[in-house]
Parts: structure tokens; sequence; C-alpha cells
């Protein structure tokens, strides 16, 4: 599917609408906790490569999110070769 987190940025520089969601990928809690701070949950985490729902959990709560992001970081690395995740506003 390419790179989700490149084709955010890309939409974003050509004036595309695009959900909320982090400009980079997620390395440290304390920066998808503001972001989940901000943008209030549910939140979604995605993969930045690959495609299928691989890489993606839905979270609820704060003390739900560390151990998703781990989970998703480490299903996005065995499936596509890459962990990057990042964070979008869940719109259900």
């Amino acid at each position: 599917m390419g790179d989700k987190i490149q084709a955010r940025a890309l939409a974003k520089a050509y004036g595309i609408p695009t959900i909320p969601g982090t400009e980079k990928a997620i390395h440290e809690l304390q920066d998808a906790l503001s972001f989940a701070e901000k943008f209030s949950y549910p939140i979604l985490i995605k993969a930045s490569a690959g495609g299928g729902g691989r890489g993606m959990r839905v979270v609820r709560t704060p003390e739900a999110l560390e151990e998703n992001i781990l989970s998703a970081r480490e299903e996005a690395t065995a499936a596509f070769g890459d962990g990057r995740v990042f964070l979008e506003r869940h719109e259900p």
C-alpha cells in the first residue's frame, strides 16, 4: 500500500483534507498520550506500511494505549518489515 505517513504529508502539502493524525511515526508514549488528550478517545493506531487492517488498533482508554502501540508495531514488523505506526482520530 505504500507509506501512509508520507502520503498524509503529501496530501497536506497539496491542501487535501485528512483525518486529524500525527505527522510522524510515534516513538514515545508521551507523544501518543498528548495526541489522544488533544483529540479524545477513541483513537486509531495505524501501521505506516502495508494494508489490509494489519497493524491497526482502536484504543478507547489511556490505559490501553501503550500495550496497543507495542502490539501494532510487532504486527506491522512481522507483516511488512516496517514497525512504524502513527495515530489518527477514530471516525467510526
